[in-house]
């Protein structure tokens, strides 16, 4: 069974994804800020970080997905942005190891399919 951690300060969006991906036999993990995320990044085994690029309290995605690539360099990463900066803050987390950048808001579907395509789901 796969583990995903998601850090998205979004409660309702946070819930969506959680409750969803359970669903589809994932096991997954929350967290609403980065600096619990981080602690449940290093404790906890994933194999997948879904990251909110933008969290209103403690560390940046960004600065999470550089923690995440240290504590775990094979990590499977996927960052969330709702703004409107894409092109640039897309180049800033893939030059930082992130595998996918998807913006807000996006499909369950979309989200599944990078997922299954990350960790080779068939």
């Amino acid at each position: 069974m796969h583990r995903i951690l998601v850090i998205d300060d979004e409660e309702s969006l946070v819930k969506n994804i959680e409750d969803f991906l359970k669903a589809k036999g994932y096991e997954v993990f929350a967290s609403l800020d980065g600096n619990s995320g981080i602690e449940l990044l290093k404790t906890q085994n994933v194999d997948l970080l879904i990251l909110d690029l933008h969290l209103k309290d403690g560390p940046s995605g960004i600065q999470i997905l550089r923690v995440a690539k240290m504590v775990k360099p094979d990590l499977k990463v996927v960052m969330f942005t709702g703004f409107g900066e894409e092109e640039e803050a897309r180049t800033s987390c893939m030059s930082l190891g992130a595998n996918a950048f998807l913006c807000k808001p996006t499909s369950l579907k979309d989200l599944t399919i990078t997922i299954e395509d990350l960790l080779e789901v068939k």
